[in-house]
């Protein structure tokens, strides 16, 4: 017997590629299908455009409540052994479903995933692509998943029940949920595999896109996810050694994501979470920018001084320049 496939696409604001994303759905070579759209309040046109596909989907349109509660609210009404997600403005390649759904089978795994194109829509309409190989390096997933993020939700396929035991998205995260999604996913025991091929395509092309990575504008959304990480490390009796060390980067990585954002008090709190992390008590970044220079060679009291004065200076040129 063929098991069911889900595909839930969670919309926002869509309406230039909503079409697409649909149609690429509905282009799958696998069968049986079920496509769910889950509108999150769109004040567009994307539900005018959903509703035309009649019943070759099934819809529902809340109050907007993000990503997560929209995923969230596809996965409660979907009916599928496999759990697959597509972006509102991504697109996926016709045979993604069928070659993930066999390699799934294959390898008694819970979750595949695969590699995927990262589209830049320029100003000017020219496209710029890169792809994005996340080849598992290690035989530890939660290790692998808290250090690349780079795995996309839409580029795996899922078993339902792995998804469930972990009551799908968490719908207080706006930013950074699919990375949280992943690293639970990890801890819970779920068994990962990767299928190499580029079959998820992710644009970029504005900064009202549904799939516009905002990690580094949002810190306060990334530490959440590296809080609650710890905890659960803690709790499994894993927050020792590698992962002490890998979280100390982490949490490095915000506290200077706060400063560059002049957020001074919450990017000292992060830098000091990560030297009490790390096993020599003071982090030494790796990198080439001018911060990284500066930081290595000066520490972070004089790094964090002189980002002050330069955050007041630029503040001061702006009311200066207001007024």
């Amino acid at each position: 017997m063929t098991e069911l496939v889900s595909i839930i696409i969670p919309c926002y604001n869509a309406e230039k590629w909503i079409a697409e994303c649909i149609d690429s759905a509905l282009s799958q070579t696998y069968s049986p299908i079920e496509i769910i759209v889950v509108d999150d309040g769109s004040t567009d046109r994307s539900l005018s455009i959903i509703k035309k596909y009649g019943n070759k989907i099934r819809w529902v349109s809340y109050e907007n409540g993000g990503a997560s509660a929209a995923r969230n609210r596809g996965i409660q009404i979907s009916k599928g052994k496999y759990i697959q997600f597509i972006d509102a403005d991504d697109y996926i390649s016709p045979i993604k479903v069928k070659d993930q759904v066999e390699f799934l089978k294959v390898s008694g795994k819970d979750i595949v995933y695969g590699d995927w194109c990262h589209q830049v829509y320029n100003d000017d309409n020219t496209i710029k692509s890169s792809s994005y190989i996340t080849n598992q390096s290690s035989d530890d997933m939660t290790y692998y998943v808290i250090s690349n993020n780079t795995i996309h939700s839409g580029s795996c396929l899922c078993k339902r029940e792995v998804i469930e035991r972990i009551s799908g998205f968490d719908e207080s995260i706006r930013i950074a949920e699919d990375y949280d999604f992943f690293v639970r996913l990890a801890l819970s025991g779920a068994k990962f595999t990767y299928l190499q091929g580029r079959n998820y395509f992710y644009r970029i092309y504005s900064q009202i896109t549904a799939s516009n990575g905002q990690g580094i504008k949002h810190p306060n959304s990334v530490k959440f996810v590296l809080d609650k990480t710890s905890f659960y490390l803690a709790q499994k009796d894993l927050l020792t050694g590698k992962y002490r060390r890998l979280l100390a980067c982490k949490y490095f990585l915000v506290a200077k994501n706060y400063l560059m954002l002049g957020e001074f008090k919450q990017s000292n709190t992060c830098y000091n979470i990560s030297n009490n992390l790390s096993e020599t008590h003071k982090y030494r970044s790796e990198g080439s920018s001018k911060f990284e220079k500066v930081y290595n060679l000066f520490g972070w009291k004089v790094t964090s001084l002189l980002m002050y004065a330069l955050h007041f200076i630029s503040m001061t040129i702006n009311k200066l320049a207001k007024s």
